[in-house]
C-alpha cells in the first residue's frame, strides 16, 4: 500500500466480519498509538473531558439546525470515494 487513501479504498472493500476483526486487531498492529489495553482502556475510560463534551454538544446543535451542512459517511460514501 502507498497511501492513505489507497488502505482506505483496500478497507471499505473488506466483508463486514473482515472490518469488525480488522477493529479489534488495530491496537496490536499499531502498539505505539494504543495502551496496552486498547480501544477498551479508552472507551471505559470515564474521566471528565469538559473541552470535547463542549465541542461535541456545539456540533450536536449545528447539525440539528443544518444537517444538510454535514457530510455523510457510510458504505456508499466510502465505496464512492475516489
Amino acid at each position: 500500500m502507498k497511501s492513505l487513501q489507497e488502505i482506505e479504498e483496500a478497507i471499505a472493500k473488506l466483508p463486514a466480519k473482515a472490518r469488525r476483526q480488522l477493529v479489534q486487531d488495530i491496537p496490536a498492529l499499531c502498539p505505539g498509538e494504543f495502551p496496552a489495553d486498547g480501544w477498551d482502556a479508552i472507551l471505559n475510560d470515564s474521566a471528565p473531558r469538559p473541552a470535547l463534551s463542549s465541542l461535541l454538544d456545539k456540533l450536536d446543535a449545528e447539525h440539528a439546525k443544518s444537517p444538510e451542512n454535514f457530510l455523510v459517511l457510510n458504505d456508499k460514501s466510502l465505496r464512492s470515494k475516489k
